[in-house]
């Protein structure tokens, strides 16, 4: 009886040795490509691998990772989720209603979050985004409001949670929409952050720094960031705030870093196929900063690499052909066109269709036939068609709308991004989300969590798991 109690007591003494020695996930990065679905990084490999008359196909970092899987992301209203409603699952472990951050459905209980158990637990926490941080995904991760629209009351609550590093865009309306509210940044500094947004203080940036806001200097009136296309001289792109968020938040204890490219969900809604591509490219080097890290912890670190949901319903092929090489010649944002449309129709308001499409082939490529982009009577009439109405109809092109308007008057820019992706066989079902799972691809400590199908709540239920929280 003694022998057979001394057995258990052994047994229950390395059962629980084993659960107090054992390693977890330390370090954990949450790559969250908004409206990335296969389709748009397939896309992209096709477009960094293509060559006329060439068929080929090498991966981005994150396909070679070694779990491969996909993820259902419905929310609680919808099998077609918004960004804010997928986040919140994606953070909290709980469905909600589109259109609300944080909350139940009833908007009665507010959940939660990854980021708060995180730093209860210890971890310091690193929040990223290439769009605004008060948007629908980076709030998700901090936020509890009854509507993703509310960016003031985001904003005002952001340094609530003593999240350690903030970095990407700036507020919509730090000062309220009106402009007459106590600004958003002087409320995040009396709560003891300090906003770093020129290059000088986010250069100064480093190790042990506690509750950081770092704004990038170079971004859009709005707040988001200069697409990646238009390679914007000094930009500092997602990459470099990943890579100072390492470096700032780097700790024994460990860490939790969400990083979300955004701007790829703007280029899917404006139906922009080579901005997105950019924007997979600019995210994918995000992730290469992680890797790197990595390759130094490679048992203590956690690469999760996912979306929120696909957007534009992205197919690639028409009449069983594609022509990815085609899209190196936009070499432009629809965006930035659009501005130079506006400024060329502001200086010589008579400007001709022939000059313009002279600007249209520089930047697209459409009307050389050299390389394959003639243009046919339909598609001229396409074009002359956007003239008229830019040029000629007095109709005005807004090129800072909001990435989410929608007019029935489509640009000069849009009309060009439209022929080059017919030609180069990349098809638009809509301008809107689609409500297909979407992929995850991990490497790191405890993997194989994820290597089978799950849905989105299931996300931070597993990332907890495997951080020991």
């Amino acid at each position: 009886m003694i022998k057979n109690m001394m057995i258990i007591s052994m047994t229950l003494f390395c059962a629980i040795g084993y659960g107090q020695t054992k390693q977890n996930a330390k370090y954990v990065f949450l790559f969250i490509g908004d409206g990335m679905g296969a389709s748009q990084v397939y896309t992209t490999e096709m477009y960094l691998n293509a060559k006329p008359n060439e068929i080929k196909s090498e991966k981005l970092l994150m396909n070679s990772f070694p779990v491969n899987s996909n993820m259902t992301n419905y929310s609680a209203s919808s099998y077609v989720t918004t960004s804010c409603a997928a986040a919140t699952a994606m953070s909290t472990g709980f469905k909600t209603n589109n259109g609300i951050i944080g909350k139940s459905p009833d908007k009665k209980i507010a959940y939660e979050n990854i980021s708060q158990k995180a730093k209860k637990a210890g971890f310091k926490v690193g929040i990223l985004s290439s769009v605004m941080i008060d948007h629908a995904t980076p709030a998700s991760f901090y936020a509890h409001q009854d509507s993703r629209n509310m960016y003031y009351e985001i904003s005002m609550e952001l340094p609530n949670y003593n999240i350690d590093y903030f970095g990407g865009g700036g507020f919509h309306h730090p000062k309220g929409k009106k402009g007459d509210q106590p600004d958003s940044f002087e409320n995040a500094i009396k709560k003891g952050y300090t906003i770093a947004d020129s290059h000088e203080e986010f250069n100064k940036l480093k190790n042990g720094d506690e509750k950081i806001i770092a704004i990038n200097p170079e971004k859009y009136p709005t707040g988001e960031f200069y697409w990646a296309i238009d390679k914007k001289e000094d930009a500092l792109s997602l990459a470099d705030f990943t890579k100072k968020g390492i470096e700032v938040i780097d700790n024994d204890k460990g860490f939790f870093m969400m990083v979300e490219g955004g701007k790829i969900d703007w280029a899917c809604h404006g139906n922009d196929g080579v901005s997105m591509v950019h924007e997979v490219i600019a995210f994918n080097d995000a992730i290469k900063e992680a890797f790197e890290f990595y390759k130094e912890r490679p048992d203590e670190t956690l690469i999760i690499v996912t979306a929120d949901h696909e957007t534009g319903a992205l197919t690639t092929g028409i009449n069983y052909a594609t022509h990815p090489e085609l899209l190196k010649y936009q070499i432009i944002s629809v965006q930035e066109f659009k501005r130079k449309m506006t400024e060329l129709k502001n200086t010589d308001p008579k400007v001709s269709f022939n000059t313009i499409l002279d600007l249209v082939q520089a930047d697209f490529g459409l009307g050389n036939k050299d390389v394959g982009l003639s243009l046919d009577d339909k598609e001229l009439a396409l074009l002359k068609s956007a003239y008229n109405k830019q040029f000629k109809g007095h109709k005005k092109v807004n090129a800072d709308a909001d990435y989410l308007t929608k007019t029935k008057t489509k640009s000069m820019g849009e009309t060009a991004a439209y022929i080059l992706n017919e030609k180069a066989g990349i098809n638009w079902g809509s301008g809107n989300h689609s409500g297909t799972p979407i992929p995850v691809r991990v490497i790191g400590k405890g993997q194989e969590e994820f290597s089978e199908y799950f849905d989105n709540t299931d996300l931070p239920k597993k990332i907890l798991k495997l951080m020991g929280i």
